[in-house]
């Protein structure tokens, strides 16, 4: 397997592409006014609490025997802490950004916004990863990564609907 394989399978997860959802829709969903330092908060422990659950979860269900197989909790703990961890690094780049946001180095208005675009390009990405390395031509690729973005665009378009 190549490096860029190995870093696809690393990068484009399930927890990933939840995880940049997750961080989408709470900066979406924050209020009118709200200032991105509390939204910094916000995401960084919102984030943090859906990965405690999520390596919970994974912990409790592969613990115990899998046929032949033991599976102690420290391992079944290890491999959920390594599977989950894409609901973790997707939240760092949108959290950069409302950090700039909060720490006065962008405006805020604009570091909201780029960390909602941010969010809509790394589920593009993450989508069109996916394609290429099952060897998918170049449209369809487009098409897998525009596909998957759109979910993105979809719950910023909720948002002004709903509010």
């Amino acid at each position: 397997m190549s490096l860029a394989q190995r870093l696809r399978h690393e990068v484009v997860t399930p927890e990933a592409i939840y995880g940049t959802i997750l961080v989408t829709a709470l900066i979406v969903l924050a209020e009118d006014g709200e200032s991105d330092f509390s939204l910094l908060v916000v995401v960084v422990a919102t984030s943090f609490v859906f990965w405690i659950a999520h390596v919970f979860a994974a912990t409790v269900a592969r613990h115990g025997k899998r046929g032949d197989t033991e599976i102690p909790l420290g391992q079944a703990l290890a491999d959920a802490v390594r599977h989950s961890s894409g609901l973790l690094t997707s939240a760092v780049i949108p959290v950069l950004f409302l950090a700039l946001g909060a720490a006065g180095v962008l405006s805020e208005a604009v570091a909201y916004d780029l960390a909602l675009v941010v969010g809509v390009v790394v589920l593009f990405l993450l989508g069109l990863l996916a394609f290429a390395e099952r060897g998918s031509r170049w449209y369809w690729c487009l098409l897998g990564g525009l596909a998957t973005a759109l979910l993105g665009v979809i719950v910023i378009f909720l948002k002004v609907v709903f509010h």
